[in-house]
This record gives C-alpha cells, sequence and structure tokens, in this order.
C-alpha cells in the first residue's frame, strides 16, 4: 500500500491509501509501488492510473510535479501535485462535445490572435481524451 495525495490548487483529489499510482513524468510512464525509491519529477500531460483493491481510475493530467518518499509508518508516501486534472469517463458524451466545441471556438480565430502554445495544450488534452476512449472501449 501506497499513502497518496494528489492535489490541485482548487482541492485536494485523493488522499488515501492505494495499491499502485502510474504517472506520466517527463522522463517516462512510473508506476510507483510500496517501497519505492524517492524519487522528484515533473508531470507531463498523460494518463495518471490510481489503483485500489484490483479497480483503477484514470484522470487526464497536464502537468505538474510528483515526489515519492518514505513515510513515518513505513509505507511509500507519493504527493502528486497538478496544476489541472479530470477523471474522464469513456462514457460522458457530455465531456466530448464540449471538447469539440473548444477545438472549433479556437480554430475559428484569427491566426494572429491565437496563442500557439495554448492552440498546442489543447490539441494535447482533446488527444489525450479520445485516446483514453478508445483504449477503455478496447478493454
Amino acid at each position: 500500500m501506497l499513502k497518496l495525495k494528489v492535489v490541485t490548487p482548487t482541492h485536494i483529489l485523493r488522499d488515501e491509501l492505494v495499491d499502485n499510482v502510474s504517472v506520466p513524468t517527463t522522463a517516462g510512464m512510473i508506476t510507483v509501488l510500496n517501497k519505492h525509491v524517492p524519487i522528484v519529477s515533473t508531470i507531463r500531460h498523460g494518463e495518471m492510473t490510481i489503483r485500489k483493491e484490483g479497480t483503477g481510475v484514470g484522470y487526464a493530467v497536464h502537468s505538474g510535479v510528483v515526489n515519492v518518499r518514505p513515510h513515518k509508518d513505513g509505507l511509500t508516501e507519493v504527493v502528486i501535485l497538478l496544476d489541472e486534472v479530470e477523471e474522464l469517463d469513456p462514457h460522458d458524451e457530455e465531456v466530448r462535445r464540449k471538447a469539440l466545441a473548444r477545438a472549433k471556438e479556437v480554430a475559428t480565430e484569427k491566426a494572429d490572435d491565437v496563442d500557439f502554445g495554448e492552440f498546442e495544450s489543447l490539441i494535447e488534452r482533446e488527444l489525450l481524451k479520445v485516446k483514453f476512449r478508445y483504449n477503455k472501449k478496447r478493454l
């Protein structure tokens, strides 16, 4: 078991004991188990999966930091600080419609008004949602 805490600027998403957590980092995907070596890494766009009692919950993450360290009770503690996180339900059509509307809105803006870094980030987020839904349907 791990002591996991996932925090965003607006709320604490998770604060509980879990079996493991998989996080996309700039060095690649890592899965943290108990007794993991201490690390600090930057999180990149991708899917974070939290597993507890045999089931996993997926989240789209966009940027942040993960800190893995020993906990006082002999467990490994994982603290994840995220700028943004979104639980993705592969059957949620409303999320898909909103994502498509946002993408169309950005596409219709004048080219010189577009912040290309923000546009690239938006595309990465929407592609992640599509990938997540496709992979969940295949399972």
